[in-house]
């Protein structure tokens, strides 16, 4: 009998759920039996454990919510022959949330199978385990366990400076289930079982098995003597980051430490348990503009469109600031994470005559993970005064790649992809990148189609100083008051290789509304579509919900005041797009954007005055499923 040490003794048996049977009676499997919490329909739950993820990446169960840090499981075994045979056998483990078909339509394994999140025992190399002998035509109780653990195959590709780096491939978030293959010991060589199904680390012919696969739908669903069984149970994993646990710095020269505190800074403790780390941005040198030296309490409606209007048509260019978008002087001043109430606030800080500055915030996740429902529950600035003046900000919550060794998007089979972010269109395409973003960005724009003339030409502007009809700017695009602009971009590095692949405006259904998506030419790195929300409804109430729904194949954006009742604002999926398939990490900002990066917008960020009192939004709850 197969047991772990520290794993309580298995007394309820049941019956297995799917899979086959055959004469050698295989029955009762059972899994997470050690694993008490309340499900509805054979479906426990777990939440992953932040603390040891930043170095060994997550498992599922930890040390800490289990005793051993393993799940338990049983089955019985029983042979009907009566001679006392030991039995073979191996737990397989899957998630079914986000995996792509395992069979083709003539039965074969389908080719992308081999990406779906699977493992079995802890070193991949290891086969199949045996059972001590059975006793005559008694059924033998077997006991054993497991856990969910990052880079399941033990793959090449996930290993720096010759260390393998599980964080790399950290398990999926989602619903997980589970298979048991067993067999009599001396019918184990007749059934030719692979050696890339029986050790997950092998593969044939450049290829992994999917055992799922090889098991339910291929060779293995046919084997004499080998029985097959799906455990009833299914285990449902969730992600909850603790924004309370702190806010790391990452090792940055020259910085100053002046703002470090217990709960942000670079202290070991920190480094360990913090699930965020303060998001500095990168500014690159064409964001810079020049800025009306005028600071304003915008929100508190101490600027109007017309004030804008006016500055721009009359205030002297020589007298401009100019200036870029900035970063953060001292880490920690200006993010905060509260353990009173398990939030993190952002804090664009006010100028002050001596210290013009328009500075960037935000915060990233340390840990990364590929695909998921991503729910954030936030309260972040306003972005309109009474008089529908913008206050210049760009709230955004947006997936970007991690960067993980091994980590590479799917290969674009049609002209490759485009090499860098900033590249122009003379930019080389290759077969594979890393780079992949998923973004909200909320501001003052206009939406781009249906296309007519766009972007749109600025009128004009007569100096004339009592005719307020002279300062001209470009048209509001048919802005209504006190609505802003959900932006739902995907960047796919202009890969051509989705069927319905378009430049301009194109359209695609789901669920019975029809989203308008734009890309300027066919070598733009995104495809973005936008719609008008109120300001007033996102941003004034106590809290807001901003979902990205990221699966294999689409991505879907909601919002809404509460889970319950969330609805869609973009869709986009594979027909149209690459969809990412590495890593992702999740940032939540507030900044200033040139408004060059947005034609047609109403408003000019040069002629927004700085702030003259803090812009302050708090990030109060973060779900990954």
């Amino acid at each position: 009998m197969k047991a772990l040490l520290g794993l309580i003794p298995l007394v309820l048996l049941g019956c297995a759920d799917g899979g086959h049977t055959n004469d050698s009676n295989v029955d009762r499997f059972e899994v997470l039996t050690n694993w008490h919490t309340n499900g509805t329909d054979g479906v426990k739950s777990i939440s992953m454990d932040y603390t040891e993820a930043i170095d060994s990446g997550f498992t599922i169960p930890s040390v800490q919510q289990v005793e051993g840090g393993h799940f338990a499981f049983s089955f019985t075994v029983k042979d009907p022959t009566g001679k006392g045979r030991a039995f073979k056998y191996k737990l397989y483990y899957r998630n079914e949330s986000y995996k792509m078909d395992e069979t083709r339509p003539d039965g074969a394994q389908h080719p992308l199978a081999e990406e779906n999140f699977y493992g079995s025992w802890e070193s991949a190399s290891e086969g199949f385990r045996t059972t001590g002998p059975t006793q005559g035509d008694e059924a033998l109780n077997v006991e054993d366990g497991f856990r969910i653990h990052g880079d399941p195959r033990d793959e090449e590709r996930f290993m720096q400076d010759g260390k393998r780096v599980r964080w790399a491939r950290n398990p999926r978030v989602g619903v997980y289930s589970f298979l048991l293959v067993a067999v009599p010991e001396d019918a184990y060589a007749a059934a030719r079982i692979p050696d890339a199904v029986a050790r997950i680390n092998e593969q044939e012919s450049g290829h992994f098995i999917e055992p799922y696969w090889y098991f339910l739908h291929g060779p293995g669903a046919k084997l004499p003597e080998v029985a097959v069984l799906e455990a009833k149970e299914k285990l449902k994993v969730t992600a909850r980051p603790p924004l309370g646990a702190g806010i790391y710095v990452e090792e940055t020269e020259g910085i100053s430490t002046g703002a470090f505190n217990d709960a942000c800074g670079q202290t070991a403790e920190l480094r360990k348990q913090a699930p965020f780390q303060q998001f500095i941005h990168y500014v690159d040198p064409s964001t810079r503009f020049a800025n009306i030296p005028l600071i304003a309490d915008v929100l508190g409606n101490a600027y109007t469109p017309e004030d804008h209007d006016f500055n721009r048509c009359f205030f002297p260019e020589n007298k401009m600031v100019s200036l870029r978008p900035m970063t953060t002087k001292a880490p920690c001043e200006t993010v905060r994470s509260n353990p009173d109430n398990n939030t993190i606030e952002l804090r664009n800080p006010a100028s002050t005559p001596n210290d013009l500055r328009k500075e960037n915030v935000g915060v990233r996740s340390r840990s990364g993970l590929m695909y998921g429902k991503y729910s954030i529950k936030c309260k972040l600035t306003p972005l309109l005064n009474d008089s529908d003046m913008w206050v210049g900000l760009t709230n955004a919550i947006w997936l970007i790649y991690q960067g993980a060794p091994g980590n590479h998007r799917r290969t674009c089979s049609k002209d490759g992809f485009l090499e860098n972010y900033y590249g122009g269109d003379k930019d080389k395409r290759v077969p594979q990148v890393d780079y992949a973003e998923i973004d909200f960005e909320i501001l003052k724009t206009p939406l781009y189609c249906p296309d007519v003339t766009f972007p749109p030409l600025r009128p004009q502007q007569v100096a004339v100083p009592g005719e307020r009809a002279n300062w001209q700017r470009p048209k509001e695009g048919g802005i209504p008051k006190g609505m802003i602009t959900v932006a739902c971009t995907n960047w796919d590095m202009a890969c051509h290789s989705p069927v319905n692949f378009a430049s301009g405006c194109s359209d695609i259904s789901h669920n019975g509304q029809t989203f308008q998506s734009q890309r300027w030419d066919d070598n733009y790195r995104a495809l973005t579509q936008k719609i008008f929300e109120p300001d007033a409804e996102l941003f004034r109430g106590d809290h807001y919900w901003f979902q990205i729904d990221w699966k294999p194949e689409s991505v879907t954006w909601r919002i809404g005041p509460d889970l319950d009742n969330l609805r869609e604002v973009g869709y986009m999926d594979s027909t149209i797009t690459s969809i990412s398939d590495v890593q992702m990490q999740l940032i939540v900002t507030q900044e200033f954007h040139n408004t060059k990066w947005w034609p047609g917008s109403p408003y000019d960020q040069g002629y927004i005055p700085f702030a003259a009192k803090d812009y302050t939004g708090v990030i109060q709850e973060v779900i990954i499923e």
